[in-house]
């Protein structure tokens, strides 16, 4: 009797899930799927298709919503609000502080994550601040509440490692108080990761493991720059000369202007959460960041909150305003999932509705960049984790 009880207990945690939607956006390609049906088991999904092609397994639950439009879950590269509220590491020690970690600050479902979850984000990059040039590593954070280990939430420590430069590090008191001091030691600490990545000795080096482990490619740095000498010199110094993978953060007033010169070296920019320049030339122009650059002929454009800058649920709305201020629909529809997850190095997990690929899943009662539409249902790792149908949070 007791094994019987068992048995049937393990059955319902493994039944998998149907969702049948009017649209799917799978992201694999520039298509959609009319009158789609998405089969979910064991967190993973299992088929993509149409109704008329995939027959629902029996014991499956399903979910019909026939007028709204499934997609991958949102994956927001630039996050602040992994503890909930205001405790944080003190990331200020010194301007380079690449041994320090947020992953033990991490509250994985907490209220802030909530929201985010309510409009439509399934995965975050929770990071340290830009307050030192170099403030520690990053965590790939599902966001759904987990009643286990913490690390039932981390999709991959690190996710990143934070590096600022610009603006907000600078200061009088230390080498870090001009781009010379700041560039400098950045390349030094980029040499020393690179001679401990080489040697692969990064146990016997914890102070420079997590950089050393993008020096052999692992995950990328993900580097807060703004204005056209910034960005582009980012560039330069980590993509150009050292080698490493990098995403260009904000790359927000004026870094448009360098536009061609990234696209030549395919740059990765995650720009946010300003989503436009104003001119204050004869013109007087507003220009829209996404729009700059993808009109200078980039590609792998993804965009950010800086939550709590912007909020955290307003993620997708930052695609739509990239779109109401000239970028292309299909740019901006990838800049919240696929493009994310292949700049953070995770798109053999997340971004794409895909078989194989994790169940993150949002449904809307409208197309990911219509405002006017909200969130029905959030599928993470295949478990529902938001239901307007039990009250809507955003």
């Amino acid at each position: 009797m007791f094994l019987s009880v068992l048995a049937l207990a393990f059955a319902a945690q493994e039944a998998g899930k149907v969702i049948d939607v009017g649209v799917a956006m799978p992201m694999t390609s520039r298509e959609v799927i009319h009158n789609a049906r998405i089969i979910v088991e064991g967190g993973r999904i299992v088929a993509v298709g149409t109704q008329a092609e995939l027959e629902i397994p029996a014991g499956y639950e399903h979910h019909s919503f026939p007028r709204s439009w499934a997609f991958p879950g949102g994956v927001d590269l630039h996050n602040h609000v992994q503890t909930g509220s205001w405790e944080d590491i003190n990331d200020m020690v010194n301007p380079n502080n690449p041994e320090l970690r947020v992953l033990d600050t991490v509250r994985p479902w907490n209220l802030q994550y909530q929201d985010a979850s309510a409009g439509g984000v399934t995965t975050v990059n929770a990071i340290p601040g830009s307050g030192t040039n170099m403030s520690g590593a990053g965590v790939l954070v599902k966001v759904a509440p987990h009643i286990g280990h913490i690390d039932d939430g981390i999709l991959r420590h690190p996710g990143s490692v934070k590096v600022a430069q610009g603006y907000n590090p600078e200061r009088s008191s230390d080498l870090g108080g001009a781009r010379m001091g700041m560039w400098w030691m950045l390349r030094w600490w980029l040499d020393r990761a690179a001679e401990v990545a080489e040697a692969d000795t990064l146990d016997e080096n914890p102070d420079v493991a997590h950089i050393a482990a993008i020096a052999q490619g692992q995950f990328p740095y993900l580097v807060h720059t703004a204005g056209g000498r910034d960005t582009y010199g980012t560039v330069r110094m980590f993509q150009i000369e050292a080698q490493v993978p990098v995403v260009v953060s904000h790359a927000s007033f004026n870094g448009y202007m360098t536009a061609r010169a990234l696209a030549a070296v395919n740059a990765r920019l995650n720009v946010g959460p300003r989503n436009f320049d104003f001119n204050f030339n004869g013109l007087g122009q507003v220009r829209g960041l996404v729009e700059a650059y993808e009109s200078g002929g980039n590609k792998d454009i993804s965009v950010q909150t800086d939550a709590p800058v912007v909020p955290a649920e307003e993620y997708l709305y930052q695609a739509t305003l990239a779109e109401r201020l000239g970028a292309s629909t299909w740019t901006c529809l990838e800049s919240i999932n696929v493009r994310p997850a292949q700049q953070i190095m995770a798109d053999h997990r997340i971004g794409t509705l895909q078989p194989g690929l994790d169940a993150d899943i949002v449904v809307k009662a409208g197309q990911p960049l219509d405002p006017r539409s909200p969130v029905q249902l959030v599928l993470v790792d295949g478990e529902i984790v938001y239901d307007i149908s039990q009250g809507q949070r955003y």
